[in-house]
């Protein structure tokens, strides 16, 4: 207890240090050579997950997310970056700039890598970096920046304008697509849909675009959604081992995102005590209230009452009526996905698939004095009972599963024109060369 206790004094002496010196290093570019571009190569663009874009405040200038102090240390539980349920005109946190991506967390004693060892594998194949916001025709490898607040439809119309110009600065061009995590629903919804809206792809509209996709690679993808989503929701993330304050559950109660990455089309997503699966619809709103999910918990219903922030979470009501609509959306979307479209890009699809590493698969829903608790995989509750372990977990990288990797429709299935195993957790499958020479690879290909 006591080695635990210096290494936490440790740690966050290294934090203090490296905030009162701003040795933070996250969004610059990787210090290597650059080599010159391969001429006539199809320019790639990396779509990242949710949060892996810096966001800043256009009025301020200020960091709002991306920087050691904002991961380490946010203010009231990250509600500067919650995305107020009821918006209004001028409110300014629906307004944020996408400006880079992250390219690593350094403190003192601590260093996380993000996307910088992605940028040196490729940079060292020859690809030159450039701005999708600005891009100059010598460039072919960019990331696109995007505020992941907002939900997916948005960003795919930010990214179906900017690969427009992309195209329009190249004379023509096709582009590849790598995409992560939930992002492969912003690359594979462009691939069926283009830039419609959920009305317009219902009602089998065709898409327009002025460039072509000609590959997609899915990394880590949860093309069918993955649970763990409602885990983070109902508990809340800390991005700093032992020493990082929580972002609370509230708090990613307003990114849309999150909601389109839940698993739609399942049934059999929670179960009892004794292992008996449980009726229970995710997708009804009522349910959330009722189970105390997320912002409807009595503890974030305490930290409300305390402080409303009525400005950002509304009332009761406006609390239950942005979560049907948010609910409804990601169902169809994903019903959408799943689904054949007739102006498929017959773009062909590569995979990275990772089985490595137990999965939130179900959860279990107890009535305790009263008060209905929900318990996932990593819970004392369910990992103690190996009947219970079972149920809930599933192979898979630690938040898709294996399942929800290869969840494509009937259409993109038949475009899969390669698989590739990684290893390692949800996010590192991405970072490490022998994964990325899998993408490299799948890029070469003519």
């Amino acid at each position: 207890m006591k080695l635990r206790s210096a290494l936490v004094l440790l740690a966050a002496l290294g934090v203090a240090t490296a905030l009162a010196q701003g040795c933070a290093s996250l969004g610059e570019r990787a210090p290597v050579e650059r080599v010159p571009g391969v001429g006539g190569r199809t320019p790639v663009v990396f779509v990242s997950g949710v949060t892996g874009t810096k966001l800043q405040d256009p009025k301020s200038g200020g960091l709002i997310w991306g920087g050691t102090k904002q991961l380490f240390s946010p203010r009231d539980g990250g509600y500067r970056l919650v995305l107020p349920l009821v918006e209004t005109a001028g409110q300014a946190q629906g307004h944020y700039e996408a400006t880079a991506p992250l390219l690593r967390i350094r403190l003192p004693f601590w260093t996380k890598e993000i996307y910088r060892p992605l940028v040196q594998h490729f940079e060292a194949a020859g690809y030159r970096w450039g701005d999708l916001a600005a891009a100059q025709p010598a460039d072919d490898f960019f990331f696109f920046n995007y505020d992941w607040r907002h939900g997916n439809l948005e960003s795919v119309r930010r990214l179906h304008r900017q690969l427009e110009a992309l195209s329009d600065a190249r004379g023509g061009s096709d582009v590849d697509l790598v995409c992560q995590s939930n992002a492969a629903k912003i690359c594979r919804w462009l691939a069926k849909y283009g830039a419609l809206d959920l009305e317009e792809a219902e009602a089998g509209d065709r898409p327009q675009r002025d460039y072509g996709l000609r590959k997609l690679v899915l990394v880590g993808a949860s093309n069918s959604g993955a649970l763990r989503v409602l885990q983070l929701l109902n508990d809340g993330r800390s991005y700093v081992p032992l020493v990082g304050r929580r972002f609370r559950p509230e708090t990613f109660f307003s990114l849309r995102p999150l909601f389109e990455d839940l698993p739609a089309a399942r049934d059999d997503l929670f179960f009892d005590g004794q292992g008996e699966i449980l009726p229970v619809d995710l997708f009804e709103a009522t349910n959330w209230a009722k189970y105390g999910w997320s912002i409807f918990a009595p503890s974030a219903k305490e930290r409300l009452r305390r402080n409303p922030r009525s400005d950002l979470f509304g009332d009761h009501d406006e609390q239950l009526a942005y979560l049907a609509r948010q609910l409804g959306q990601a169902r169809r979307l994903q019903g959408l996905l799943g689904s054949d479209s007739a102006h498929f890009s017959a773009a062909r699809y590569y995979l990275l698939e990772n089985s490595s590493s137990p999965t939130v698969n179900r959860a279990l829903l107890t009535l305790e004095a009263g008060e209905w608790r929900t318990y996932f995989l990593g819970d004392t509750r369910v990992d103690g009972d190996p009947g219970l372990r079972g149920l809930a977990a599933t192979p898979g990288d630690g938040h898709a599963s294996l399942a929800s990797q290869r969840g494509l429709s009937p259409q993109e299935t038949a475009a899969l024109a390669g698989t590739a195993t990684a290893i390692g957790g949800h996010f590192e499958a991405v970072i490490q060369p022998a994964a990325l020479d899998s993408v490299l690879g799948f890029l070469a290909e003519p």
